[in-house]
């Protein structure tokens, strides 16, 4: 398989993966059909539609390949069907969230070399491809953006960002430079958010015990 290809089916999978994840969260707003579909496309193309602008990069990936928009509308189909049976919403909608975040470091990183950025322009941008879109999701969603507060997510991404362009700086074989990536933003994560690790300095401003994991927390 080429890195091209691995590439390409790392997006779709990263788009599904936030497009579930905004669905999940417009159902837990007790929004309509049509407002699951609009978070869920927000979530899965607004951090890449950010990362393309700022490259002037035309036209936006999403506009000229009908998959992220059909993604986008069976993500929304499933969650809406399904609703009587996802039980533990927030964890799946935490779990979709980890796995976007880390194909989409990936993503956005690569997209910024190829555009011939510098380092930091690249880990910047392949962060900003991870959190744009879960950043928006929330402020439409009229919740606070977990990027903003204590948990380890922007990190996680900038983590990986910066692992990425140091195996490619060191010549490290592409297809295991992305994955590597992938993997240890996603990982960075789930672990966080199984162990209740937090940004040191935030966690005794709201309260929440430096060791309680949000995976625990049911609505």
């Amino acid at each position: 398989m080429s890195l091209e290809t691995a590439i390409q089916i790392m997006d779709y999978l990263g788009v599904a993966a936030f497009a579930v994840s905004g669905a999940l969260k417009a159902g837990r707003r007790e929004m309509d059909l049509f407002g699951m579909f609009v978070l869920a496309l927000i979530t899965a193309v607004g951090g890449g539609t950010l990362r393309d602008i700022l490259l002037g990069r035309t036209p936006l990936f999403w506009v000229h390949d009908a998959n992220y928009l059909g993604l986008c509308v069976i993500a929304t189909l499933v969650v809406f069907g399904l609703q009587r049976w996802i039980t533990r919403g927030e964890r799946a909608l935490l779990i979709c969230d980890a796995v976007g975040i880390g194909v989409f470091t990936v993503i956005g990183v690569s997209c910024a070399q190829e555009a011939g950025v510098g380092a930091a322009a690249a880990i910047a941008l392949g962060c900003l491809t991870a959190i744009g879109g879960g950043i928006l999701r929330d402020l439409v969603a009229l919740t606070r953006p977990v990027v903003l507060h204590k948990e380890i997510y922007a990190l996680a991404s900038l983590g990986g960002a910066a692992l990425l362009v140091l195996l490619n700086y060191l010549g490290a074989p592409a297809t295991l430079s992305v994955v590597a990536c992938g993997v240890v933003v996603t990982g960075i994560r789930l672990l966080s958010l199984h162990y209740g690790w937090t940004v040191p300095g935030t966690a005794f401003l709201t309260g929440q015990p430096a060791g309680e994991s949000p995976f625990d927390e049911q609505h």
